[in-house]
């Protein structure tokens, strides 16, 4: 749903999207490539199921999430 350069900003938008009920987690950059954290919501059983989710972030939160594996 997100991906900023710190540490802290990250974090904070994920205990946003917690406290909305997401399951929400910061994903840390691999060693050497940089320092963008990315906030994510899930893990989903189908696509479909992320997809789902995925509009309801868009139409409630006015942000453009992504669907990955």
């Amino acid at each position: 749903v997100a991906a900023v350069n710190g540490r802290t900003d990250a974090d904070a938008i994920a205990r946003r999207f917690s406290s909305k009920g997401y399951s929400a987690y910061v994903e840390q950059p691999p060693h050497g490539t940089g320092t963008v954290f990315r906030v994510r919501i899930g893990t989903f059983r189908t696509k479909r199921e992320a997809e789902t989710i995925a509009a309801k972030l868009q139409k409630e939160e006015q942000i453009k999430p992504w669907v990955t594996r």
